[in-house]
């Protein structure tokens, strides 16, 4: 019996130190790019984070911005004449004509996938009537609708201007509100289409090596590459796996293969290491006199194999961090007078679950429970054994 319980209790312990070493990811030492961040793509939550709110040229990446800009403001069937200052544009460009019309739907795919600048241009003037007044709206959208603080865009394309900025994070958020529109998610998505203008018959390739294969990674789903001399190379990228959606934003790396070298690095943390848990809109938070409560069900994303904390200030800000002491999620509570009749719940300091009152009885019992069934199993296997010598 004692030699049945000692095998069952080894290939317990094995099980268990083979799942917590498949969810053990190192964290990205050194990054070239100068700016980045990994943020969960639905919950907003942050997973990695280095100059994130450094304000940068973004480039090409700004198209990001426009494009879900414009899907909220335009009709895609809309019908556009491409004007001499839009045809004129400098840099990449799908070689529009003055008094070319094209539908709206198409500038965007050229927009994105060919990071045309030409048809940037046609779209802001479309919607707004002039780059002037697409930046002044744009600006007030980004704010109001998105909450970015630190961005600043001065034209719907990426060329440089010393007052055309955004930041690492700004951009994740930008991307992240994006992601919940469906043809954003389209055009995001497109490797490559056929194209068909006055001035160009071609076929589209994006300009995203991850996304079209060159460098595999079959996770992307989505990408935005960006490049002014000022700027650098800049990156956004997508990527989905069954337990998570990730959003990455790279700035200001020397070389493509620096950025794309970040990426990876980055695709690999926030994919492997890192999973999503809930607290429940009942668990109550304590600061002195003060109660507070969250106002809905909290899901956020944290490491697989490390601590996640919580900071509460008086006014009932609350703050998750991970064992580095980085901000996570954070959230405003709703300040409540105290039940005493109501069973509190808690949160535990290892995994951020949320533990329901009663449910602690459950978990300090479970040792217990497990060592029964061993000896369950280990008593039917002895009994076996006494039948077979009878």
């Amino acid at each position: 019996m004692k030699k049945i319980l000692s095998i069952l209790l080894i290939l317990m312990f094995i099980s268990t130190n083979v799942k917590a070493e498949e969810f053990k990811v190192n964290k990205p030492e050194m990054l070239f790019s100068q700016a980045a961040i990994v943020m969960d793509t639905e919950t907003g939550s942050i997973l990695y984070s280095k100059n994130k709110d450094k304000k940068m040229n973004p480039a090409s990446i700004t198209k990001v911005a426009t494009a879900i800009y414009a899907l909220e403001h335009g009709n895609l069937e809309d019908i556009v004449t491409i004007s001499q200052n839009a045809a004129n544009t400098e840099g990449s460009s799908v070689y529009l004509l003055p008094g070319e019309k094209m539908s709206l739907r198409q500038l965007l795919q050229g927009m994105m996938v060919n990071s045309g600048n030409d048809a940037a241009v046609a779209i802001a003037e479309h919607l707004d009537g002039s780059v002037g007044n697409f930046s002044k709206n744009i600006n007030q959208f980004l704010n109001e609708n998105i909450g970015v603080d630190n961005t600043h865009f001065t034209n719907p394309h990426g060329l440089y201007d010393q007052h055309h900025y955004t930041t690492a994070f700004d951009m994740g958020k930008i991307t992240n509100y994006a992601m919940k529109n469906e043809e954003f998610k389209k055009l995001f998505s497109i490797e490559e289409l056929p194209w068909s203008g006055k001035g160009w018959e071609t076929t589209l390739i994006n300009h995203h090596r991850m996304l079209i294969g060159e460098i595999l990674y079959p996770e992307v789903t989505g990408g935005k590459n960006g490049f002014v001399d000022e700027a650098k190379h800049t990156l956004i990228t997508t990527a989905k796996n069954n337990h998570l959606s990730i959003t990455i934003v790279v700035m200001k790396a020397q070389s493509k293969k620096a950025i794309y070298r970040d990426t990876k690095s980055l695709l690999d943390y926030g994919l492997k290491g890192f999973t999503r848990s809930m607290m429940s809109k009942d668990t109550q938070f304590t600061f002195g006199d003060n109660i507070y409560k969250l106002t809905d069900n909290l899901v956020y994303t944290h490491p697989k194999d490390g601590d996640v904390t919580e900071k509460l200030t008086p006014e009932g800000n609350l703050t998750l961090l991970n064992s580095a002491n980085e901000e996570i999620y954070s959230v405003d509570l709703e300040s409540q007078r105290t039940n005493k009749n109501r069973e509190p719940s808690t949160v535990s300091a290892t995994t951020g679950h949320v533990i329901p009152g009663n449910l602690n009885k459950v978990i300090i019992l479970y040792p217990i429970f497990l060592y029964l069934i061993l000896l369950v199993i280990a008593g039917i296997s002895m009994f076996r054994q006494r039948e077979q010598n009878i």
